[in-house]
């Protein structure tokens, strides 16, 4: 690896921690987020949107499968962009990819405070938020081995209350709270209705995407990694359907498209906030965001470790713990930017920075899929994407709809999104071109681009 032998990553993940991972850094959409599109889609719009996010990830979730085993780096969809379209490319996807996480944060964040403020009300949100940050920080530092035997505990936990959720409430799900009465429209806006609610259907999918980061920490991830990512995405599959339904046919859209807290509010509303599954959901429907939580964390830091490790970013930010083996500097810093935005911002806005950050990253996964095939015939591919092209390319017609559908959502955050990115060109012109280092993994391509 050509001089970068001291910033190499420890092997310890298999493919039931890559599932754990996968499935945790989600699992928190379930529990949060996903509503807030429901009173302009309604149950059936929303329902559309779902299957739409869910088709629009399985099919990049079979691409980056390849991709992943093919190239084994922890810059992950960096790396993919970069070996398919330059420099400039993977850069511009790894700045998507950070923002995406370095934002959910906080999002996840206020969602976490939300349901502690809910529990004991003396707690501020921002406290909550900030010994979440300070705790998980730690644990990252300390290992992922470490990490992924809470993240499995955790994980358990959050699925076994969604199971619970389904098996009370799927039998007093209310006909006329998912449909309305006979004169509803069933959905309320229309096309436009269903438009608006994709951000936040992907928030029931958004950061399955990042498993292939822990690429460098996988034992054999040319076996291991297609399987964590294929099971993790039919998990969440699953479940986006069972919970959107049980819900809202508990809740009804007017509850539940304003709670910050949806699985307990749609409880309380079917059988009173007393009932002991609403008080379980307020109190144990933590461990879902808490797993997601920990997921972000390691997601950006993995990417800010690759991108510093290849120059792009300043090399300091690549610096490793000397025991632990763990990119300490890239975990703390954009904890303490996540910080401030907990106490800047409303959750809502910071959901669709965080998506367009994902979307730009997804188009570019999906392109580099089909100019790898063309222009790298012979990479080593120990998985290839089932029904190529097919599956690439109607991933990334989804995902180019879904970014104009962000632009609707909120035109401001949609240019405060653009912004960032106009500023990271100006960068990467000015500093970061200048700086590449060519012994990083992702960099070595034999000058193929």
């Amino acid at each position: 690896m050509g001089g970068s032998n001291n910033l190499e990553l420890k092997k310890t993940l298999t493919p039931f921690h890559l599932w754990v991972i996968g499935v945790g850094i989600v699992i928190s959409g379930n529990f949060f987020g996903w509503n807030y599109g429901l009173a302009e889609s309604g149950y059936v719009g929303m329902l559309i949107a779902t299957s739409i996010m869910g088709i629009m990830y399985w099919f990049m979730c079979l691409g980056i499968s390849e991709l992943s085993t093919a190239l084994p780096h922890a810059g992950g969809p960096y790396s993919f962009a970069r070996r398919a379209m330059g420099p400039l490319a993977g850069y511009l996807t790894g700045i998507g990819v950070i923002l995406e996480y370095v934002i959910a944060a906080p999002t996840i964040a206020i969602g976490i405070g939300a349901y502690i403020n809910f529990l004991f009300p003396v707690v501020s949100t921002i406290l909550a938020a900030a010994i979440m940050y300070v705790f998980f920080m730690v644990i990252h530092i300390i290992g992922i081995k470490e990490y992924a035997t809470i993240e499995a505990v955790l994980v358990f936990i959050a699925l076994a209350l969604l199971v619970l959720m389904y098996f009370v409430g799927l039998p007093e799900i209310r006909f006329e709270k998912l449909f309305g009465s006979g004169n509803d429209p069933l959905i309320p806006n229309g096309l436009k209705g269903v438009w608006a609610a994709l951000p936040y259907a992907m928030w029931l999918f958004l950061a399955i995407e990042m498993l292939p980061m822990l690429s460098e920490e996988t034992r054999n991830p040319k076996k291991d990694m297609p399987k964590g990512i294929i099971s993790g995405i039919v998990t969440l599959m699953i479940l986006s359907v069972l919970t959107t339904t049980v819900a809202i046919g508990l809740g009804g859209i007017e509850v539940m498209s304003t709670a910050s807290d949806p699985l307990p509010s749609a409880i309380a509303a079917a059988f009173g906030k007393t009932y002991w599954l609403a008080q379980i959901l307020a109190s144990i429907g933590l461990v879902g965001l808490i797993a997601s939580f920990s997921g972000v964390i390691l997601a950006y830091s993995r990417q800010i470790f690759a991108l510093s490790r290849a120059g792009y970013l300043p090399a300091k930010l690549a610096s490793l713990h000397k025991t632990r083996r763990t990119p300490y500097l890239a975990i703390i810093l954009p904890g303490i930017i996540g910080l401030v935005l907990v106490v800047l911002f409303d959750p809502n806005d910071l959901i669709l920075i965080s998506t367009f950050g994902a979307l730009v990253s997804y188009i570019s996964m999906n392109l580099s899929v089909l100019i790898l095939r063309k222009k790298d015939p012979n990479l080593l591919r120990s998985y290839k994407t089932p029904l190529y092209p097919f599956t690439p390319i109607v991933s990334l017609v989804l995902a180019v709809i879904s970014i104009f559908a962000s632009v609707f959502a909120n035109i401001t955050f949609f240019m405060i999104s653009i912004g960032v990115f106009v500023v990271a060109i100006i960068y990467y012109y000015v500093w970061a071109q200048h700086h590449i280092n060519k012994d990083a993994p992702e960099e070595q391509v034999d000058d193929a681009v």
